[in-house]
């Protein structure tokens, strides 16, 4: 679980923000596996996964001390657009704002002429509508095969 510590009568959560820190592929799949997230990279090939951490444009993490507990990973021209390719977060720290406090930490970074587009798993479609996203229709893609 997240440090608390009390400010202003309010319970608050230390937890540390960085961008563009270098993960290291153990840190990465680590998180992939104890959050159950993208099984399928779990046995991707390790330089495949090397060279899609090393092209990513902004990541994004969140620490409780050392502890990676969270991170997105974008895509990004820095100007007009973005998509969010994924936004994980540990079990222990769901619930507690972390996936509201990366997007806000993205949306800071950017700045507000940048859109970001995200494609988001079913489960999560109420999260992002909460949080401002809107749905849209129009969007396309072709599958990869691995």
């Amino acid at each position: 679980m997240a440090q608390k510590y009390h400010f202003g009568g309010i319970d608050c959560v230390m937890i540390k923000v960085e961008f563009n820190k270098q993960l290291t592929l153990k840190e990465l799949l680590g998180l992939y596996k104890t959050a159950d997230f993208a099984r399928e990279k779990l046995d991707d090939d390790p330089k495949r996964l090397q060279m899609m951490l090393d092209h990513t444009q902004l990541l994004v993490t969140l620490r409780d001390d050392d502890r990676l507990i969270g991170m997105a990973r974008c895509l990004t021209d820095f100007e007009y657009s973005c998509y969010l390719s994924e936004i994980v977060i540990l079990p222990d720290y769901r619930g507690q704002g972390m996936g509201k406090r990366l997007l806000q930490s993205i949306h800071d970074y950017l700045g507000e002429r940048v859109a970001v587009t995200l494609r988001a798993d079913p489960g999560a479609i109420g999260f992002y509508s909460e949080v401002g996203y809107q749905q849209v229709d129009h969007m396309f893609r072709i599958h990869r095969e691995a």
